[in-house]
């Protein structure tokens, strides 16, 4: 007997008995792409942000390229050497192609622009310096970032800005000059152009005229430069005139010392430049060999923001509270730039805020008598100076002891050609000064022995 079919109930579909619905290419598709994006992006493994931030890696240095100014009148002595002891040919290129062999200090007269290039184990450790008649130099490396305070633009204190470049491409710098009242709008120092192996030469007194003191920053953007800024100070009629280079100071601080016044009274205007956005104070110590203090009379200095302020220091540091000072310390509140400049006797010497080190430093010396200045040790520790002829050979060695508050000036053996200095347990800064005749501060940075590689890994972006 046959069994009656399945009433359908209200709101359903009756199943066809025998029928079976089969999966088709598309429905395999929709389910299979889904999983395999999934499966994929758990495969992949962004990189974490911390490894964006590891610093560059140290490496041994292999190249390194020195800029010498053009020489001053009495000022036209290059020379070269290794603070590591190492012999080899540099090359010197700007004014012609030569090639100098290194074997203990190299002198050379030319008065053009000089680049210098070792390669191989003589890069680690190479200085140089141009020196002579109470005016010298260091032979610095091309710095994407430089600042010299306190320049002139008048008659009676004027000052030339020279830009080097040491390879076969253009340059580009852009130059801030800030003043008295603020920035200074100065068209023909920005995006400044320097072909390949040539040098372009700013007066300022043409270029942006002020009887004020300024300060310039100058920034490289496109490929290197070598900077330098020669000083000169002309009292108009009979009085003395006189020229040296004004070093340059790497960076702002907040904490600077200004050593190498010499043994000679003389007038002394400090210049200082703010170039943050809101005003600064400035604490001013006299640092001598045995402590720092603040002598009466002597107060604090207000820097308007972006902008130049000086102050004479002639009375202050004349008086018998400053007597046997060596130099200044700076406290602001904000970091500053700072230039002492001294006339004495006629000769014009400047001291800058010198870069801190805790390793080692080194330089040539220019001939006749020395004394090396140390101060700003943060705890005590030990400086070890070692002097060398010109074949190479050790001359002197001593270890002078330094700290808070101690700050020896120490007088060089004559006759050594080069300097190099190693600091333990502590921080120094460090200048030598030379002379007479006349006076010129040397201020030392830190060698440069290790390149340093950016660590560059894939991410996923």
């Amino acid at each position: 007997m046959t069994e009656p079919a399945p009433t359908p109930q209200a709101g359903r579909r009756a199943a066809l008995p025998g029928r079976t619905r089969r999966l088709g290419p598309l429905d395999l598709l929709a389910v299979l792409i889904p999983l395999v994006t999934v499966g994929t992006l758990l495969l992949v493994r962004p990189v974490s942000d911390d490894a964006t931030s590891r610093p560059p890696a140290e490496v041994a240095l292999t190249r390194t390229t020195l800029v010498c100014p053009a020489a001053l009148p009495g000022a036209g002595t290059v020379a070269v050497a290794s603070a590591t002891g190492e012999r080899g040919e540099v090359e010197m290129r700007q004014p012609a192609e030569d090639t100098l062999t290194l074997d203990g200090t190299v002198r050379d007269a030319t008065r053009r622009p000089v680049v210098l290039q070792a390669e191989g184990t003589l890069a680690a450790g190479l200085v140089a310096g141009r020196y002579g008649d109470g005016a010298a130099t260091s032979c610095d490396l091309p710095s994407p970032e430089q600042w010299f305070t306190g320049v002139g633009a008048s008659a009676e204190h004027a000052s030339v800005l020279e830009v080097t470049n040491p390879d076969r491409g253009p340059a580009v710098a852009d130059v801030t000059v800030l003043g008295p009242d603020g920035p200074v709008d100065v068209p023909a120092m920005r995006g400044v152009t320097v072909p390949g192996g040539r040098t372009v030469r700013f007066d300022l007194a043409q270029v942006v005229p002020d009887r004020a003191d300024l300060s310039l920053r100058v920034v490289v953007s496109r490929g290197r430069l070598g900077v330098h800024v020669v000083d000169q100070v002309d009292e108009l009629g009979a009085g003395p005139s006189s020229s040296d280079w004004l070093p340059p100071q790497a960076a702002p601080a907040t904490t600077s010392y200004l050593v190498g016044l010499g043994g000679k009274p003389g007038d002394r205007v400090l210049a200082v430049a703010n170039p943050g956005d809101d005003e600064v104070r400035v604490a001013l110590r006299v640092v001598t060999k045995g402590s720092e203090f603040t002598p009466s009379g002597l107060e604090e200095l207000t820097v308007p923001p972006g902008s130049t302020s000086t102050v004479d220091l002639t009375g202050v540091l004349r008086g018998k509270a400053a007597r046997g000072a060596i130099g200044l310390r700076l406290e602001a509140s904000q970091p500053v730039t700072a230039a002492l400049r001294t006339l004495a006797s006629g000769d014009l010497s400047l001291a800058v805020g010198a870069t801190p080190f805790e390793d080692r430093a080194a330089l040539t010396l220019p001939s006749g008598p020395a004394r090396l200045v140390l101060a700003g040790a943060e705890e005590a520790g030990v400086v070890t100076y070692t002097l060398r002829d010109r074949r190479g050979r050790e001359v002197a060695r001593e270890r002078v002891a330094v700290g808070p508050g101690v700050s020896p000036r120490v007088r060089l053996t004559s006759g050594a050609t080069q300097l190099d200095l190693v600091v333990e347990r502590t921080t120094v800064v460090a200048a030598v000064e030379v002379g007479p005749p006349g006076l010129a501060v040397l201020p030392l940075s830190p060698l440069r022995l290790q390149g340093l590689v950016a660590d560059v890994r894939p991410a996923l972006r």
